[in-house]
């Protein structure tokens, strides 16, 4: 059977540039590295690379290009979906039915690039086994604020006793531009499904002109870290309240078009799910040749949360700034890795397997159920070009296997595990470890998130409790005791031994009862 239908909608249906992919596959797979006996010891320090060759980009028979497209990832087929509106630089979320909703969006298009203008809208795609979904759009559904590069983070539905969901969305502006001004900011907050007018948010003016696609991440206690230019605050959603501003961070600008990311890093029951935010990247100035930030050393870059809770970073560029035409160049082929858990000094991986595609503004990458990262998209020029240079539109797409698949160590092998959790809940699973060795098993519980513009928006990686039975064949779990570490929706169950995952398994986590 083919990998859940959900994995393909956070794959393709997160990004506008990807929704730019050929719908007539021409298969091309190429690898990096070639696979042999002498070459597999090679992949435990550098992973793997492969790459499917695309050149054309998606169209309906009546020539008109398509926004959006569900990317099947077990045959690398494509299947078109019809939007009305411009969903570029939008944002979104999962509801806790599982439900896909895209907020925002960008001007009206013509010609072969048709589209209503997506400033207000809302668009809603419910994911189904027999791949006939579509994305529902409907008139009198829209925020209440025009927004072009807002940022939605998924909810604990305990706070808004809405069983199907909630979601935070935030900031943008209110039509496209190269940097904020104050004539076109959209300094509020509002709430999908609606919860009253959009509401005024201070932090958003006070961040100009760098406010764009803040980074927003759900804590444990239920509030918001919100994060934009060089400043965040704790946000209570509850109240409206600011609850403390933190100290500004130095360095770089990190936010658009000085563009870097942010990673909320493992949270731990050990360590009573202490918070730690990684921010990383960023451009010292709105300067084609400008360098970047020296953290990660690059704008325009994915960090994605792999199944062993390391951040692997990947694609963007050394110079320059977000945007078309120029404005970055000097791009990144290498990955990194970041592991949180390696004392200070020792925390960076390098020397991984190097791509040879430029993947700068609007690349994404995400994390796939079989633990490799699939890694898509880069459009540097407008209007889309597929053989401009030096950095074409690009259509390609890799796949990249970390580490962690080359060690030696078989994948374990896990069954029975319930469909739906309830915070708190304890459930049993059956384990295969095809290893000897002493076990070292981890559980934890991983929303891949909504990508697009180098934000992982919702992405979190959130530690189980858990113990192999003394018979080695069962492991008893314990799902995340509140909706605030694990908000309602689907999730990604991951079994590591010796930090080596069994294939990922989709779950649906319902509100706390």
């Amino acid at each position: 059977m083919k990998l859940d239908i959900i994995t393909k909608a956070v794959a393709l249906l997160v990004s506008a540039v990807t929704v730019q992919a050929a719908f007539k596959y021409v298969p091309a797979k190429r690898q990096l590295v070639p696979i042999d006996s002498s070459s597999i010891l090679g992949f435990q320090k550098t992973g793997k690379l492969e790459q499917i060759a695309q050149w054309n980009e998606a169209r309906f028979d009546s020539g008109q290009y398509a926004w959006s497209a569900e990317y099947d990832i077990v045959d690398n087929s494509y299947r078109a979906l019809r939007l009305k509106t411009n969903s570029f630089c939008s944002g979104g979320g999962f509801l806790g039915n599982g439900t896909l909703i895209n907020t925002g969006g960008a001007e009206r298009r013509g010609r072969n690039y048709k589209a209503l203008e997506g400033w207000k809208s809302v668009r809603i795609f419910t994911p189904c086994m027999n791949q006939t979904c579509e994305w529902a759009e409907y008139p009198t559904w829209q925020m209440g604020d025009n927004r072009w590069y807002p940022t939605v983070e998924q909810m604990p539905d305990a706070i808004w006793f809405r069983p199907q969901g909630s979601l935070f969305i935030i900031g943008g502006s209110t039509k496209g531009t190269a940097i904020n001004r104050d004539d076109i900011n959209s300094p509020t907050y509002e709430f999908w499904p609606p919860r009253g007018s959009p509401v005024f948010m201070q932090f958003l003016n006070d961040t100009m002109p760098y406010n764009l696609y803040p980074f927003v991440h759900l804590l444990p206690s239920g509030n918001l870290f919100v994060f934009a230019h060089r400043s965040s605050i704790i946000f209570d959603p509850v109240t409206g309240e600011t609850l403390r501003h933190l100290p500004d961070i130095p360095g770089a600008i990190r936010s658009y078009p000085l563009t870097g990311t942010s990673v909320m890093l493992p949270l731990e029951p050990e360590n009573e799910y202490r918070v730690e935010i990684l921010v990383c990247g960023g451009s010292s100035a709105m300067k084609g040749k400008a360098k970047a930030d020296d953290t990660c050393g690059r704008i325009d870059l994915n960090g994605v949360l792999l199944a062993d809770g390391k951040v692997l970073f990947v694609n963007g560029c050394r110079a320059g700034f977000a945007g078309y035409n120029g404005r970055n160049s000097d791009p990144t082929f290498d990955p990194i890795i970041y592991d949180p858990a390696k004392p200070h000094g020792q925390r960076w991986t390098t020397g991984l397997v190097a791509s040879n595609i430029a993947r700068m503004y609007h690349s994404v990458a995400t994390l796939l159920p079989d633990g490799r990262v699939w890694i898509a998209g880069s459009a540097n020029i407008d209007p889309p070009n597929s053989t401009a240079l030096p950095y074409p539109t690009e259509f390609r797409v890799e796949y990249f296997s970390p580490p962690y698949l080359f060690t030696g160590t078989p994948r374990p092998l896990i069954s029975n595990v319930p469909p739906t959790l309830y915070p708190g809940q304890r459930f049993l699973l059956n384990l295969n470890l095809q290893s000897f060795d002493p076990p070292e098993v981890r559980v934890a519980l991983v929303n891949t998130g909504f990508v697009t513009h180098s934000l992982h928006m919702s992405q979190r990686y959130v530690v189980l409790r858990s113990r192999v039975l003394e018979d080695g064949n069962q492991l008893e779990v314990v799902a995340p005791p509140t909706n605030s570490l694990f908000p309602p929706g689907p999730g990604w169950l991951f079994v590591t031994n010796r930090g080596v995952p069994a294939v990922g398994v989709q779950v649906m986590m319902l509100e706390k009862l």
